[in-house]
């Protein structure tokens, strides 16, 4: 395999203390982008990506999120649908803890060794022990891939930094809500700001490539 070049010219290297986080991979927002050539895209990609991971031995930790609240009545949220964040997720659905809609999509492979994580915010570690996950396994660096990008993928990026974390985001395993905005969000944020808040930007090759050296 071609080696994935730093801005030096080194080969990139994850490190032998990562994670892997695959954000909010869920069936209701799976569902939400599957007959877009956007989501088309994103679902092989991250299929391939998750395939990889699992591939080898041993495998690094690997992190699932989901989305999802106690029951139908929503009670982590707020009652009131001005709320940004209430009026955002009941756009979507109940997102009740056990329903199909929050249930990771079958397209993809959950190991026995996988970390499913429910949470109730965008960021990956609201309500779990994401924190207390990375920490005990001494992890500096993460690698993301999710859906959606100007949500839990970026709030999940300014959390971590904040923590000193090492940051790549697979460009090709990300996705907008809807998914025809996908190009324009990606071109800002993933082009333009990313780079302000020192987060590697990577491609699915330059991701799978780096596995290996890793």
């Amino acid at each position: 395999m071609a080696s994935t070049q730093q801005e030096d010219g080194t080969a990139v290297r994850f490190g032998g203390r990562y994670a892997v986080l695959n954000l909010d991979w869920m069936s209701v927002l799976v569902s939400a982008v599957k007959d877009t050539p956007e989501g088309q895209a994103f679902i092989a990609n991250c299929a391939r990506w998750n395939d990889a991971v699992h591939a080898l031995e041993p495998q690094p930790t690997t992190i699932f999120t989901t989305l999802c609240f106690s029951n139908s009545l929503q009670p982590e949220l707020h009652p009131h649908d001005r709320k940004p964040f209430t009026r955002t997720v009941r756009g979507f659905g109940t997102f009740a803890k056990e329903s199909p809609e929050v249930q990771l999509d079958s397209r993809f492979v959950i190991g026995d060794k996988d970390i499913v994580l429910p949470k109730t915010r965008w960021y990956a570690g609201a309500g779990n022990s994401l924190e207390q996950v990375l920490k005990s396994q001494n992890i500096d660096t993460v690698i993301i891939s999710g859906a959606t990008l100007s949500g839990v993928v970026l709030s999940t990026i300014y959390h971590l930094a904040d923590l000193d974390y090492e940051i790549y985001v697979i460009s090709d395993n990300v996705v907008e809500m809807p998914a025809n905005h996908t190009e324009e969000y990606s071109r800002f944020i993933l082009r333009n700001l990313l780079g302000k808040l020192n987060v590697h930007v990577v491609t699915l090759e330059e991701a799978i490539n780096a596995l290996q050296l890793s």
